[in-house]
C-alpha cells in the first residue's frame, strides 16, 4: 500500500499506456480518453499511474475488497514503479495486499476498464491533492481462497449482494463491471 519507488507520474509521455488503454475492454466511468491524453503528455489532472485488482469468486457470488485507511473497503492495488508492467504490478499487488498469488486465481486477458481515485483532504490525504489513475484488471476465484492482509489492511471476501457500508463512491460501478467482464470471459 506504500509507495517506496519511484512511480509513473501523469500528465507524462507513455506511450506504451496509450497501446495499452486501447486494449482496454470498457469504460463505464468514462475517463479513458483523459487517461489517453495524460499519457501523451497532455494537460489532466496530476497524478500517479496505479493498478486496481478485482477478484471475483463468480459461484459464491462474492469479491475480495481490502482495508484502506483512507478509502475504506476497497479494491486491492497501488501504484505502478517507473519503468514496471502494470500487469505485473498487479500482480505484485495482488500478492502483497491479499497473500493470493497467480497461481491461486486466474486472470482475465486484458486490463477491464479504467477508473479515476481523487485524493485530497476529503479523504483524509493531506500532503496534494492528487488523482490515482487506475487501470482495474480482473481475476476469478473458484472456493474463496484464503487470504493473508497486511497489517493494519486486512483483507475479505464479501457477498456482492451485502457490501460493506464504509466503501469508495466508485466501488460498485467497479464490482459490476468486473462481474460483467469476469463472466464473459468465463464464457
Amino acid at each position: 500500500m506504500g509507495r517506496p519507488h519511484p512511480t509513473i507520474e501523469l500528465p507524462g509521455r507513455h506511450r506504451e499506456l496509450v497501446t495499452l488503454l486501447d486494449a482496454v475492454g470498457a469504460d463505464p466511468f468514462g475517463v479513458r480518453d483523459e487517461f489517453r491524453r495524460g499519457c501523451r503528455g497532455e494537460p489532466v489532472a496530476a497524478g500517479h499511474v496505479c493498478v486496481t485488482n478485482w477478484v471475483v469468486d463468480l459461484d459464491a457470488a462474492a469479491v475480495l475488497l481490502v482495508w484502506h485507511r483512507r478509502l475504506g473497503w476497497a479494491s486491492c492495488g497501488g501504484h505502478v514503479a517507473a519503468g514496471e508492467d502494470p500487469f505485473v504490478a498487479a500482480r505484485r499487488e495482488l500478492l502483497e495486499e491479499t497473500g493470493l498469488s497467480a497461481a491461486a486465481v486466474m486472470v482475465v486477458e486484458r486490463p477491464l476498464f479504467v477508473h479515476c481515485t481523487e485524493l485530497g483532504a476529503a479523504t483524509g490525504h493531506t500532503a496534494w491533492d492528487h488523482v490515482h489513475w487506475n487501470i482495474a484488471y480482473g481475476w476469478t476465484a473458484t472456493g474463496l481462497p484464503s487470504l493473508v492482509g497486511e497489517a493494519g489492511a486486512p483483507a475479505r471476501w464479501f457477498r456482492i449482494d451485502a457490501l460493506p457500508e464504509d466503501r469508495p463512491a466508485d466501488i460498485d460501478g467497479g464490482i459490476a463491471a468486473a462481474v460483467a467482464a469476469v463472466r464473459a470471459a468465463a464464457g
